[in-house]
């Protein structure tokens, strides 16, 4: 299995990003009343560059001290709108896909309860929550069969940004014949610690995006927190998705590790989706080394690739860290003892380079072939191999084709300035 391999983007992706997003944008942030209903164009992309382009300097993998809170900002909020809600989509899309079988959880469940619940835990302007009904949008249905309706529980301290994300998701829903009349949202202003208290007692699905990398949450509210939401997450299970970089990766495994530990789920590997293969004491919780995941992508739309150009930075490849913990009604296939997953690139050049290999307590080390002059290890991090030893070290494929767009689109330039942007969440 591999885990840079994917499925196209749903074919209303283009229609999101490309034609509501920047409807949405221009008629609630432009400086002048006469621009708001007008289609949005080359000059626009280029006045809300700047917004685009300053939180981009904001953002970095380990988030600064002090840094502002950018959902309070109309600046920051249309530049994310417009940039980085495609490029956070794109991530969820990449898991949504790749776990597929957890989707198809949380839709049995939803069967079961007569409604899908989903709890989007710091919400923002729904990004988790717009890239699933994309996915339900491409759901294939039997004759005569219909999805069920959706229930959408946001939380998020800035009620602003989530309401930029309601418009977005009625515009969807009412948009597209599958969805339309189903979806039903409901926005709390509260700290994502504080969302047992308003949540249902059942949930199909929770989704918990860039909450640990930004969290200020007391110690003492948080513990009772996890409690609550593992055990209300039925269907689909708990999916919490976290920048690439290694304080929040730990912070993921070392939280994996606690709830096993402490019998809040059991010790299978039938309680994760992912990434996790055993449910051993994780090997790259501390140390220099961390589980983490870079996935090939195009990302499709024309004011997201001229946004790219506008940085200095085409964007080519997914970074993030994850866990996907499946509920103990709907439990994850378990796979083969001989397979393991790769948590490294090839560590040094030649025939037979070395990969890392998630083992309980420790990494263990694996020989790998290689292709080409170049001498190109034939696995890449994230990969799942057979270590037999009379393996020949190929992934295990996991799905059908890469992460892209059917046409590659034509960019535009928004801005001569071409330096590289720091890491963006």
């Amino acid at each position: 299995m591999t885990i840079s391999q994917m499925n196209s983007f749903p074919p209303a992706w283009l229609w999101l990003v490309d034609e509501a997003i920047p409807k949405w944008v221009k008629k609630s942030y432009s400086p002048k009343e006469s621009w708001k209903d007008k289609p949005f164009t080359l000059d626009d992309a280029k006045f809300f560059f700047k917004g685009v382009e300053e939180l981009s300097e904001l953002f970095t993998d380990e988030r600064p001290k002090g840094m502002p809170q950018y959902f309070l900002h109309p600046r920051y909020r249309s530049g994310y709108l417009l940039y980085f809600l495609p490029l956070q989509a794109a991530k969820f899309l990449t898991l949504f896909q790749m776990h597929s079988k957890a989707i198809e959880s949380a839709l049995q469940f939803a069967r079961q309860e007569g409604v899908l619940r989903i709890a989007d835990l710091g919400a923002g302007p729904g990004t988790a929550s717009l890239s699933l009904l994309l996915v339900l949008l491409n759901q294939k249905l039997a004759a005569g069969e219909e999805l069920p309706p959706v229930e959408l529980h946001w939380f998020d301290t800035n009620l602003s940004v989530m309401k930029d994300g309601q418009f977005l998701v009625e515009e969807l829903a009412n948009s597209f014949p599958k969805l339309r009349g189903k979806v039903q949202l409901f926005l709390n202003e509260l700290p994502w610690w504080k969302a047992p208290s308003k949540l249902p007692k059942s949930l199909a699905l929770t989704v918990m995006g860039h909450i640990l990398n930004e969290s200020t949450a007391p110690q003492g509210e948080v513990d009772g927190f996890w409690e609550e939401i593992v055990l209300r997450s039925k269907g689909g299970g708990l999916l919490l998705v976290e920048p690439a970089s290694r304080r929040p990766s730990q912070v993921l495994s070392s939280l994996r590790d606690e709830f096993l530990a402490s019998g809040l789920i059991e010790n299978t590997p039938a309680r994760i989706w992912g990434p996790c293969l055993h449910s051993g004491a994780c090997p790259m919780a501390e140390g220099r080394d961390w589980c983490h995941f870079s996935v090939p992508v195009q990302i499709p739309g024309k004011w997201f690739r001229g946004f790219s150009e506008g940085l200095g930075s085409e964007r080519q490849w997914l970074k993030y860290s994850y866990l996907w913990l499946a509920s103990e009604g709907f439990q994850a296939p378990v796979v083969a003892s001989h397979l393991r997953r790769v948590i490294s690139d090839a560590l040094g050049r030649g025939p037979r380079p070395e990969v890392l290999i998630c083992e309980p307590e420790a990494a263990g080390r694996w020989n790998v072939p290689t292709y080409g002059p170049a001498e190109r290890a034939t696995v890449k991090r994230g990969d799942v191999i057979s270590v037999r030893p009379s393996s020949p070290e190929r992934p295990v494929r996991e799905s059908r084709g890469p992460l892209k767009s059917r046409e590659k689109p034509k960019g535009f330039k928004v801005s001569e300035k071409r330096s590289r942007p720091k890491n963006s969440r």
